[in-house]
């Protein structure tokens, strides 16, 4: 018995029923404020449109759609214990006419407004059920009381009858007002709850980003993170490639020309074992020089940092065994991790092609066109390069998808080959 009372009237002793009913009692008042706030802005919107100031007053008048959003989400998870998420913010583009248009067209700051408006029906409506639901459940669960320390009600006439309700059948009149109210008053919070939740839905479907917006926004900031991360790289790679040119390579450069120096001073010197180990010293710190060059030219090289991709694949031309006609037509620079994806692409095209195309001639163009960098790279040789299994091709296809660009190869036997490659460079 205990336990199913808990059950029955246990929620009155929890926050839940409480925060609940005053949420809903809220709905009036807030209802009225933001039907009032929401036409007044845009009627005084309509009615200015001919002026100046019409077209800045809707604008604003939309983005407090926002602004009310953000607010009723906050009441909501205050006080039904709901937490909506919000919408992604506004990405302003442009001048002051592109973000007016963008504002205008913004389909959370809408539904703000449409919400502003609901809430009054649906204010009256909760506000309505509600101090009726607590009012008729406790005063009709309290008869009893009110009969103890009130005077009997009085005798009534119906259709000519005359009713007296007294002794008995006040008690038994009292006993069943008591026994209602005590259902009413255990229906109560299930009720209460009801509407809270339909409450929340209201607010999740207009002022909370439904699941394919959520997905949207989660992949925009998977690829915000992806972007970072890859940014990321590459500046430590520029980092690491000025510390190995600045401190190691320096130091090797001084200690050969320092080897250079004694080896020109043991020149007449008979101690031929001397001379032999100087001189390969100075052989081997020329060869490391060489070897830490061209490291460094592999992670990052500096011409990239200073000059650009066209200078860059310029040097990396000049360098081939094979001919290549280069063709550029770069407007200007593009984001660091694009131009390093972009030149090692470029550099592991020409080794292949170097290594194994036996090709004659080679070629490359660069274009950019409607924010995407395109790069074709085309040899007269034998052909068959694969993108799959472990190779170099392989790591280039990894490198351009960690920038959502895109890499095909078409490589049939006896060639040509040619490797196009479209990489993503904003506006």
């Amino acid at each position: 018995m205990k336990a199913r009372l808990r059950q029955w009237f246990g929620p009155y002793l929890r926050p839940p029923v409480w925060k609940e009913s005053a949420h809903l009692l809220l709905d009036l008042g807030v209802g009225i404020a933001l039907f009032t706030i929401v036409i007044t802005m845009l009627s005084l919107s309509a009615g200015l449109m001919v002026t100046l100031i019409g077209l800045p007053l809707l604008v604003a008048t939309v983005l407090g759609g926002r602004w009310i959003g953000a607010a009723e989400r906050v009441r909501v998870r205050t006080l039904l214990d709901t937490d909506l998420p919000g919408f992604a913010p506004i990405v302003w583009a442009g001048g002051w006419w592109p973000r007016a248009k963008q504002a205008f067209v913004d389909r959370p700051g809408w539904q703000g407004l449409a919400y502003g408006v609901l809430m009054l029906p649906w204010g009256v409506f909760t506000f309505t059920v509600a101090v009726v639901a607590w009012t008729v459940a406790w005063t009709t669960v309290t008869i009893p009381l009110w009969g103890w320390i009130s005077e009997p009600p009085p005798a009534f006439t119906v259709n000519g009858i005359r009713f007296h309700i007294h002794g008995w059948s006040l008690v038994a009149a009292t006993a069943l007002a008591f026994v209602l109210g005590a259902v009413m008053v255990a229906v109560l919070p299930r009720l209460i709850h009801a509407l809270a939740r339909a409450d929340a839905a209201l607010a999740k479907a207009l002022l909370s980003p439904n699941n394919e917006q959520l997905l949207e926004m989660r992949v925009s900031e998977l690829e915000g993170s992806r972007e970072a991360s890859v940014e990321s790289s590459a500046s430590e790679l520029r980092r690491i490639e000025r510390d190995l040119h600045d401190g190691a390579q320096q130091r090797l450069v001084s200690l050969a020309m320092n080897l250079g120096l004694a080896k020109e001073r043991l020149k007449d010197s008979e101690d031929q074992r001397a001379k032999e180990m100087v001189s390969a010293a100075h052989d081997d710190a020329k060869q490391a020089i060489a070897e830490l060059r061209d490291l460094v030219r592999g992670i990052h090289p500096a011409v990239l940092t200073d000059r650009g991709l066209d200078a860059a694949v310029s040097a990396l031309v000049a360098r081939c065994p094979v001919p290549v006609a280069l063709h550029s037509d770069l407007p200007r620079r593009l984001s660091p991790a694009i131009e390093a994806t972009a030149y090692f692409v470029v550099a592991e095209a020409l080794t292949n092609i170097a290594k194994h195309s036996r090709a004659a001639s080679a070629s490359i163009r660069m274009t950019e066109a409607n924010s995407r960098l395109t790069i074709e790279i085309h040899d007269d040789g034998v052909g068959g390069a694969l993108v799959g299994g472990a190779g170099g091709l392989h790591g280039l296809e990894d490198r351009v998808r960690a920038v959502e660009g895109r890499l095909r190869i078409a490589s049939p036997v006896g060639g040509p080959t040619l490797v196009l490659v479209e990489l993503p460079c904003g506006s």
